[in-house]
């Protein structure tokens, strides 16, 4: 009987846990809030996007690579197909039956088809900004575990939340990086337990995630390498995995898709290591650059300003702790190498840009280790006043930027000329646009202006216009799309200060004037028209187009080049 009692007193003791001190909680409290903060910010920004067409051509590639899963054709996409370098440099129709997989391999994608099977266009921002607040809440677990103050915990995830690096690509278009932060993460917090389960599935679902993500395991092998050599055949596992699976994807497995990797984007990336060839694998591309080190250390440091600030942006939430933690350099140097060593249209150094990402997780792992070696740091009050300053700074600068055009109804997208729509004009053209768009029958194919692009990606057949209404089909016959969608108001409401848009305006009149089929204005709504394919015109429709374009060749009739 006395044995039963114990064993009863021990399972009430187990079941009744201390309460938190007061100030863990309200660290821990804080910490929610900034969760909350950013994920509902984040949800309602990604609505209002969708709604006024903000979101453009990336979210569009995404759901109509992933839509297709649910239909038997995982990874087809034309919008990819138009990227790729048979339309680009052969000149080629983009075509139906096209996998993306040949320009980026992605199987992570694949979790989230059933999500858009339920949820449809809203399902990627749903997943782009849970995956982020989970990330943060995961690093503030981890940190709160290797740390004794539950502030310091709570001010490293509040940092978090506040980067302009994870803001910003949380804001804009989906991308599959998205889901990189929280399997690094997770990775760490494996490691950290030394919980050999989480460690494997975490190492494998991080190279799933591109092609180029497992370099990111060779980042955490070197600190293993570093600070606990012990576990040194853990560190080779990691790299022997991340960097064979880059070498075996790159040079093995995408080429059986397509030749986009080494003819377009080994050849825009890396162009500067290989002179005139008109393609080359990863490894021609790793091998001619490492027989020019001049070229790889001027293209390190140069341009030195804009390396400086995007070092600086990074390390500003972390009041710059990272740029001084051996850790940090460990965990992020191998991805930030790549992006100081590439080239590109889309600046790999933008830190409002998806390719953050790939230095965030590190660069916060790596501050976490700093600061459990110099706790004694953060008791001082004016250190934290300076890291709160740090944080607000850094909103700040997000805000400033208007990340990905996404806070468009408040901040100016040009001073000089003035554009600016406010959220009630902005509102009333997306309801307009998506009216229209609701005309178009679901499976039939579609040419479209990029804002339009995310409403419509649901479908097998989708083209960006002007670059084309042509598509060829599964049997290889060349055929017109049966609608084309056209949003003159968005263009010539930013054609005015970007010369891109104005030449995707230019480009747009000239198309239509020359298609190859006859095609019949069907409907006409606050500058959005509706074509369809061997249909008659609505009369209405068609004046009012008319005297739209007529209004736009005055405009850039008057506009100087």
């Amino acid at each position: 009987m006395a044995t039963a009692g114990n064993a009863g007193s021990a399972q009430e003791e187990t079941r009744t846990l201390p309460p938190k001190p007061p100030e863990e909680f309200r660290a821990e409290r804080v910490v929610l809030v900034a969760a909350v903060l950013f994920a509902l910010t984040g949800l309602l920004l990604q609505w209002w996007r969708l709604q006024v067409l903000s979101a453009s051509y990336d979210q569009g590639i995404f759901l109509q690579t992933i839509w297709s899963g649910l239909h038997g054709h995982p990874f087809e996409s034309t919008l990819s197909s138009q990227l790729s370098t048979n339309v680009i440099h052969a000149g080629e129709p983009p075509s139906l039956g096209y996998r993306r997989l040949g320009q980026h391999f992605t199987p992570a994608l694949l979790l989230w088809v059933p999500l858009v099977g339920l949820l449809g266009i809203w399902a990627l921002p749903l997943v782009q900004v849970g995956l982020m607040t989970a990330a943060g809440l995961v690093l503030h677990r981890i940190a709160r575990e290797r740390l004794d103050d539950p502030w310091l915990a709570a001010f490293l995830a509040c940092s978090f939340f506040g980067a302009n690096a994870v803001i910003g690509p949380t804001w804009g278009n989906f991308t599959d990086l998205a889901q990189l932060p929280l399997a690094v993460l997770l990775l760490w917090y494996g490691l950290q337990r030394r919980n050999g389960w989480l460690v494997a599935v975490a190492a494998v679902a991080v190279p799933m995630i591109r092609e180029d993500t497992g370099v990111l395991l060779v980042g955490v092998s070197l600190w293993i390498l570093v600070r606990q050599r012990q576990r040194w055949p853990l560190a080779l596992g990691l790299a022997a995995l991340g960097l064979g699976w880059v070498l075996l994807v790159t040079n093995v497995l995408m080429p059986l898709f397509s030749d986009d990797n080494s003819r377009r984007f080994m050849v825009e990336n890396f162009g500067q290591y290989i002179g005139d060839a008109e393609q080359a694998s990863s490894l021609e591309v790793l091998h001619k650059a490492l027989r020019q080190p001049l070229v790889l250390l001027r293209e390190l440091i140069w341009p030195p300003g804009e390396t400086l600030r995007y070092l600086l942006a990074q390390g500003l939430p972390l009041m710059l702790v990272p740029l001084i933690s051996l850790d940090s350099w460990l965990l992020m140097g191998v991805p930030l190498l790549g992006l100081l060593l590439a080239q590109g249209s889309n600046n790999p150094l933008s830190i409002n840009l998806r390719y953050a990402l790939l230095v965030v997780p590190g660069l916060f792992a790596g501050a976490i280790e700093w600061w459990s070696r110099h706790p004694q740091a953060f008791a001082q009050r004016r250190l934290r006043r300076v890291w709160t300053g740090c944080i607000a700074l850094s909103l700040l600068f997000t805000l400033l930027a208007n990340p990905n055009r996404s806070l468009s109804f408040l901040i100016p997208d040009s001073v000089d000329p003035w554009v600016y729509s406010s959220p009630a004009r902005q509102w009333s053209h997306g309801t307009s646009a998506r009216e229209l768009l609701g005309l178009i029958p679901d499976g039939a194919s579609v040419a479209a202006t990029t804002p339009l692009i995310p409403h419509l990606a649901q479908r097998s057949v989708l083209i960006r216009f002007p670059n084309g209404v042509v598509y060829r089909d599964r049997q290889g016959s060349s055929r017109a799309a049966d609608w084309i969608a056209m949003d003159f108001d968005w263009l010539r409401r930013y054609a005015v200060a970007f010369p891109s848009d104005r030449e995707a305006l230019e480009n747009s009149l000239e198309a239509l004037s020359s298609l190859p089929e006859p095609y019949g204005v069907r409907a006409f709504a606050d500058g959005v028209v509706l074509l369809q394919r061997n249909a008659p015109d609505v009369q209405p429709a068609r004046r009012q187009l008319q005297e739209l374009i007529g209004s736009i060749q005055g405009q850039l009739d008057r506009r100087p080049d």
